[in-house]
């Protein structure tokens, strides 16, 4: 009688090579159709695979783990360290086991309108919070280079959310943008908490932001959304966060004190400073944290002297005549 034959290397391979369909799809058009679609293709397929891995002995395990390690990276992908003359740094924590990704979502890109920042974060967890996440995330990759203005954006983003699954998931968002050479930044709050302006050694949150509910939801008001601005100080930082920050609670069930933290441990290098931070996050909260956690960090040092020298120099430049030349 004849051993029947061992498929358990297909499985993982199988996974494999729709991944990698995936991620090409998405290299080609990264739509917030195609992101989500993606998405949840391959959250249908690990489930079907993982399952028939498990019933073979669990061979293939590692496979899978590295396909799905792959896809998400690739949706949460790492930001340049300059953006359009601001420096960026971002760290995200995740409270599954394992995961590298979960309901909170962050971009930056430079656009015809300036620098463009992201922070959402999805209601509800597992596998539900990731598709809206994702969504979301799909629909500012869309958007962001072709809405000219930044509520305007917000308003469009709110739409896409707003049909998923009955119009019953939103997300939290904040949205910034920061035109080449100025020495402002406008911000649109989506029911997300205010960044952290961190100026001369002190750290306060940004209180003047005009309040829009999420995105999904923005149907329970009547106004249109309304971006708020924040004029910039040579060397500012904002601070962006989700609120698995702010949540985390020590022995005694305090929360995080994230203001006082950020003053003083507050470094010249974003990198080093977010890397401090989120080790005294963890720290503080005993290595459990109970919520996905997302740091995201802009630095303005260059910003308000690059606009003063950009209008010095028209200020230098020979005037033009008012009248054609005779000819």
């Amino acid at each position: 009688m004849k051993s029947p034959r061992d498929y358990s290397w297909y499985f993982p391979a199988a996974a494999g090579a729709g991944a990698a369909a995936i991620l090409g799809t998405l290299a080609r058009e990264p739509s917030d159709t195609v992101m989500a679609g993606a998405c949840m293709a391959l959250v249908a397929a690990s489930s079907g695979v993982s399952a028939v891995i498990l019933r073979r002995r669990g061979r293939g395990l590692s496979a899978l783990r590295a396909v799905a390690e792959t896809v998400q990276r690739e949706m949460l992908r790492p930001l340049p360290d300059r953006l359009g003359g601001l420096r960026t740094a971002v760290r995200y924590e995740a409270t599954q086991s394992g995961a590298l990704v979960g309901g909170d979502v962050y971009d930056a890109v430079h656009t015809p309108f300036g620098v463009r920042l992201f922070i959402g974060d999805a209601m509800g967890k597992g596998l539900s919070a990731v598709g809206t996440a994702m969504d979301a995330l799909g629909a500012f990759r869309n958007l962001a280079q072709r809405e000219r203005r930044l509520s305007a954006l917000a308003q469009r983003m709110d739409s896409v959310l707003a049909v998923r699954d009955g119009g019953v998931d939103f997300v939290t968002a904040l949205l910034i943008e920061v035109a080449d050479g100025s020495d402002s930044a406008e911000l649109v709050c989506c029911g997300h908490p205010p960044p952290l302006l961190i100026r001369a050694g002190r750290a306060t949150f940004v209180d003047v932001l005009p309040p829009s509910p999420p995105l999904g939801l923005f149907g329970l008001q009547n106004d249109w959304c309304r971006a708020g601005t924040v004029p910039l100080a040579d060397n500012d930082r904002l601070l962006l966060y989700t609120d698995g920050v702010t949540e985390a609670r020590d022995a005694k069930g305090d929360f995080y004190p994230l203001a006082e933290r950020a003053a003083v441990l507050n470094d010249d290098d974003p990198g080093t400073f977010l890397d401090v931070l989120t080790a005294d996050l963890i720290q503080y909260s005993m290595g459990k944290l109970h919520d996905d956690a997302a740091l995201l960090l802009i630095d303005f040092g260059e910003i308000r002297a690059r606009a003063r020298q950009a209008w010095a120099e028209s200020c230098q430049s020979p005037r033009k005549s008012a009248t054609r030349p005779i000819r």
